[in-house]
């Protein structure tokens, strides 16, 4: 019979070999609560200005784009915003927000013009109506939490959302001077058939040739 000391001992080394749980990430529609909870809306605010305006953002434009990506008022008015829903990632443990995606029927985005720089063609024809089209935009991640899967997870929730709502095509701009953002979406599917749309609002860039490429998914 083995001894109280030698069984602890093996119930020591059992626990200490076995692998620790890790925390999940949970994709959720925002709520009104959420808008309403400053300690929530403060989390997510940073959470979004840290991705696009710190150096070590995955999603940083802080090179290229001055001022916050996101003002407090501007967030609360997002989160309850019915028809462009954001999607929001939590950690499952701490409850924390993790990242952001919002979902914006394309027959309600802006226009930003046609790109016209010297050079530039594109033989892409658009086929379906606008109404069939979604917008991925304000894809946010926490720079503390990157490696978790986080924007992967974001970005499939928002293809079953748009399914689920009759969508036929998924789209997103990428700022050209971020070609391993450009990878990473490729990567999920999405193709860059050249296509190109100027930066809407020139007098908050840093540099002079700012503009987007065009992904597209059909669903």
């Amino acid at each position: 019979m083995s001894s109280p000391s030698a069984a602890a001992a093996a119930s020591s080394s059992s626990s200490s070999t076995r692998p620790e749980k890790k925390a999940t990430v949970t994709v959720r529609l925002a709520t009104v609560e959420d808008a309403n909870n400053d300690v929530v809306l403060g989390q997510i605010h940073s959470v979004i200005n840290r991705a696009y305006r710190s150096e070590g953002g995955w999603t940083t434009e802080a090179h290229l784009v001055k001022d916050e990506r996101i003002t407090k008022d501007e967030l609360k008015e997002a989160l309850v915003d019915k028809i462009n829903p954001i999607l929001l990632a939590f950690d499952s443990e701490t409850h924390e927000p993790l990242g952001t995606l919002q979902l914006e029927p394309a027959e309600f985005y802006p226009d930003f013009g046609v790109y016209s720089k010297e050079g530039y063609r594109c033989d892409y024809v658009e086929q379906l109506p606008k109404d069939k089209q979604i917008l991925f935009g304000l894809f946010s991640v926490d720079p503390a939490q990157q490696s978790r899967g986080i924007g992967r997870k974001l970005v499939e929730a928002g293809l079953v959302y748009a399914k689920e709502s009759g969508r036929k095509q998924a789209l997103v701009y990428v700022i050209v001077q971020r070609p391993e953002l450009v990878g990473w979406y490729k990567r999920l599917g999405f193709t860059d058939f050249g296509e190109k749309v100027p930066f809407p609002d020139a007098g908050r860039l840093k540099d002079d040739d700012v503009h987007f490429s065009v992904l597209r998914l059909a669903l």
